[in-house]
């Protein structure tokens, strides 16, 4: 068998043990491995490159794709010219919901036989118990946030720590409870600004009969919707992706965000100052977390028992039996559709925190959370 391997959308931290994994499984096999460059664009364009296992051995340590990747949306004819001309019998995509609905349509319109592998930082993918690259973004933001208490507490002032998260809560949600951050602002739930700044000024003077001075850390989803202040969603023809999803911009975010808690509460006669952090591709930087390299790889190997067992049309996904998490499988259609926080019981909407039962659902795979530290006097 010759199998063509891409990796599709944003880059995330596992993305390599993904493809050390696939390839692995099938130089065992005696098949052929076929690297796609930079995604979709690289499929329709017949930008392939032979891997062998010299090539690969070790990737699984690195961040990032050694095959490079893109947001593309590829002309689905284009893709099958390339399938033909190079031989190519079945394809592995490593993607979220985008890179992985272009799959399935390739699967269930053209026959290629198909599999997906699990990756989105976001965590929006249903299907499997989490996202491959979902755990370093939660303990990048996570360590951030809970620094952040030491500007925050110094200056009494309100930390907003911005993370990734277009449509879903799932970042957001995990940077606060691992993160000990005192308040979220979601972008699953449209905010009044005036409601907000009386979230953030309560919890802001709370603080000060714990830790001796007023301050706040508060972690705000990138796709926060707050009526009342300037939108950060850049809908222009420049600014929307192949797949029509517009640009955000979580620094201006925070920063107009900054500016309306300084004026509001300058109105009041005492002005809350601001410590705006907007984070953004530090959370898919580095290298993996254990348990993104383990079961990246283990997902890339199931991609290639599922090719060798002609179950295509699937995906590996994750899942959970107790405390212990596995690598299984799901239909690929099921991949391709967006889970939301909402509908769960992870995230109190009411009072803008994290569950008990967030904590339950990830500390199988992010531990205990740390407690923040501040000294008060």
């Amino acid at each position: 068998m010759r199998i063509a391997v891409l990796t599709g959308g944003g880059h995330a931290s596992g993305l390599n043990a993904g493809i050390e994994g696939i390839a692995d499984g099938a130089f065992e096999r005696g098949w052929d491995v076929v690297g796609v460059r930079y995604g979709w664009q690289g499929m329709e364009e017949g930008n392939l490159v032979k891997l062998s296992k010299k090539d690969l051995s070790g990737i699984k340590d690195y961040g990032g794709s050694i095959l490079g990747s893109g947001r593309w949306k590829p002309d689905l004819e284009g893709v099958m010219e390339t399938v033909k001309e190079n031989d190519i019998d079945s394809i592995v995509a490593l993607g979220g919901d985008d890179t992985l609905s272009v799959l399935s349509n390739l699967w269930k319109d053209y026959g290629l036989p198909a599999v997906g592998w699990p990756k989105t930082m976001d965590n929006d993918l249903d299907g499997t118990y989490f996202s491959i690259g979902y755990p370093k973004a939660v303990s990048t933001a996570a360590e951030t946030t809970r620094c952040a208490v030491d500007v925050a507490c110094t200056h009494r002032r309100v930390a907003l720590v911005s993370v990734f998260g277009r449509i879903t809560d799932w970042v957001a949600v995990g940077t606060a409870a691992y993160g000990d951050a005192d308040l979220i602002i979601p972008g699953e739930r449209t905010m009044e600004l005036e409601e907000l700044y009386e979230e953030v000024k309560g919890v802001f003077y709370e603080n000060e009969d714990v830790y001796g001075r007023p301050f706040a850390v508060v972690v705000v989803a990138e796709g926060a919707s707050i009526e009342g202040l300037d939108t950060h969603v850049k809908e222009d023809d420049v600014n929307v992706d192949d797949f029509g999803h517009p640009k955000l911009d979580p620094h201006e975010l925070v920063s107009s965000l900054s500016d309306a808690i300084k004026y509001m509460s300058s109105e009041e006669g005492t002005v809350i100052n601001t410590a705006p952090i907007a984070l953004t591709y530090e959370l898919r930087n580095g290298p993996p977390l254990d348990v993104d390299r383990t079961l990246g790889y283990m997902c890339g190997e199931k991609c290639v028992e599922l090719l060798d067992g002609g179950d295509t049309g699937k995906m590996a996904s994750i899942e959970r039996d107790g405390d212990d998490l596995y690598v299984g499988e799901e239909d690929l259609t099921e991949g391709c559709s967006v889970s939301r926080v909402r509908d769960t019981d992870y995230f109190d909407y009411e009072n803008l925190s994290p569950t008990d039962s967030y904590l339950h659902y990830a500390e199988p795979f992010l531990g205990k959370p740390e407690k923040r530290t501040a000294k008060s006097i």
